[in-house]
């Protein structure tokens, strides 16, 4: 199975699975300001869209789902207990979703919310919030129960190989896959095999979901073709435009429709500043002696650091801003250079 990851600069996670020989794919979790390069993505891969699978209500960024369904087919595949109007096809646990001659198997994983689901391929797993890399999803949709959580970690995670390959819905370093043998050694929410401690640290968890969440829940039960304007301040996503995603995903939300300053290759500038430091220094110690040679260094100074600071500041515009997108951690730049 051909595993496509489209990583969201802040964080969120969607997948496309592309059987090889029967060229049939699924879109694991799809994100309606990523539509165009999901879109591309099966194009480039000459894959038929059979299946659309959202792993659980999303209250943290707009489901892509229903406009993926409208452009490229397939059913939109959710649990019996989501809040969708968008789903053709129910799930339930141990449904099998035919790829080629593969199967996808639906887990039924409430804990963070009634309606949670883990996809299975062959030989990985696509845990949705259910399981992140370290830790576990933001409780930002209605349903979350500690117990029914220990219970589908137990069920799910505790009879399978540690090379299982685990994707997770979302990851704020860069990631986009770890192994279950990974997730035993350093995730305690997994590690944790005592119901009452668990009980304590879902108690414990102070991570707050978005503000705007019950908004998005709202957006998502229903279904979009675009990015709404009154969704776009609270969410970091791009302005509404005639199309759905952004040119590139590599882009910062906030910089969609600035054209960006000119940047220096990655050293140049830093160099530029330090050689136009060094000759301003060097101008004003000799001054004292050649005052007419000083004076070309002067100019060479000048030139240096006007060449230099200008592109110090057009990097850090280009680098992302703010807070992490979903749990605590630090806000990075998450897909590979363009």
């Amino acid at each position: 199975m051909e595993v496509l990851p489209i990583l969201h600069p802040r964080g969120c996670r969607s997948y496309v699975l592309v059987d090889p020989a029967s060229r049939e794919a699924c879109v694991v979790d799809p994100l309606l300001d990523h539509l165009r390069e999901t879109l591309e993505v099966l194009g480039e891969h000459k894959a038929g869209l059979r299946w659309i699978v959202d792993t659980h209500a999303h209250g943290d960024h707009l489901s892509g789902a229903a406009a993926l369904h409208e452009r490229a087919g397939g059913d939109v595949v959710a649990h019996p207990d989501a809040s969708t109007e968008v789903a053709t096809l129910r799930a339930d646990d141990g449904s099998k979703l035919q790829l080629g001659e593969h199967h996808l198997v639906v887990h039924h994983a409430p804990g963070i919310s009634t309606d949670a689901l883990v996809l299975e391929a062959p030989g990985a797993l696509f845990t949705g919030d259910t399981l992140l890399i370290g830790t576990v999803g933001l409780r930002d949709a209605p349903g979350s129960d500690a117990d029914a959580w220990f219970d589908s970690l137990e069920r799910i995670f505790a009879e399978r190989t540690e090379e299982t390959v685990l994707h997770p819905g979302h990851d704020d370093m860069g990631r986009d896959r770890t192994t279950l043998k990974a997730e035993r050694r350093g995730n305690r929410w997994l590690r944790e095999d005592d119901r009452e401690a668990f009980r304590a640290l879902h108690a414990a968890d102070d991570r707050e979901p978005r503000k705007d969440a019950p908004k998005i829940l709202e957006a998502n039960r229903g279904g979009l073709q675009k990015v709404p304007r009154d969704v776009e301040a609270a969410s970091g996503f791009e302005p509404p435009t005639d199309t759905v995603a952004r040119e590139s995903r590599y882009a910062d939300p906030k910089q969609v429709d600035d054209k960006p300053a000119p940047a220096a290759p990655p050293g140049v500038a830093g160099l530029l500043v330090t050689a136009g430091a060094l000759c301003a220094l060097g101008t004003v110690l000799g001054w004292l002696l050649v005052p007419a040679f000083h004076a070309l260094s002067l100019v060479a100074a000048v030139l240096l650091l006007g060449a230099g600071l200008p592109a110090l500041e057009a990097r850090r515009r280009t680098r992302p801003k703010g807070e992490a997108f979903y749990y605590t951690g630090p806000s990075r730049f998450t897909g590979p250079d363009p």
